[in-house]
C-alpha cells in the first residue's frame, strides 16, 4: 500500500478532529479503568470501617460477658463453702440464734391532719 505525501487539509485551515477514533476509545477505557478503580477502593474503605465496627462491638461484648461471667463465679464460689446457704437464710427472714434482727422498712404514710 503506498501513502501519499499530500496533507489532508488545506495550507492555512485548522484541523478541527484532533482526536480520531482511536483516542476517544482509549480515553473512554482509561476513564472506566480509573472510574472502577475508585468504585473499588470506595467498598474497601466501607467493609473496612463495618467491619472495625463490628470489633469493636465485639469487644464490648466480650467486655459485659466477662463481668457477668465473674459474678456468676462468686455466685458459684458462695454456694459451694456455703456462704450462699446463710445469704438466701437471711433474706427469707431466718436468723442466728442470740442475734438481733432490726428490720427496715419504709415509713407508711401518716393520715392527713384536718384543722
Amino acid at each position: 500500500m503506498r501513502y501519499s505525501n499530500r496533507p489532508t487539509t488545506a495550507a492555512g485551515t485548522l484541523r478541527v478532529t484532533a482526536f480520531g477514533l482511536r483516542q476517544t476509545v482509549i480515553l473512554i477505557a482509561v476513564g472506566l479503568v480509573l472510574l472502577w478503580a475508585i468504585v473499588a477502593f470506595a467498598q474497601e474503605a466501607y467493609i473496612s470501617h463495618r467491619l472495625s465496627q463490628q470489633v469493636s462491638d465485639l469487644r464490648k461484648q466480650n467486655v459485659n460477658i466477662a463481668a457477668q461471667n465473674s459474678g456468676y463465679r462468686k455466685d458459684v464460689a458462695a454456694l459451694t463453702n456455703g456462704t450462699g446457704d446463710e445469704e438466701e437464710a437471711r433474706l427469707n427472714g431466718f436468723a442466728r440464734p442470740g442475734e438481733k434482727v432490726f428490720i427496715v422498712t419504709t415509713p407508711s404514710p401518716s393520715p392527713a391532719k384536718s384543722h
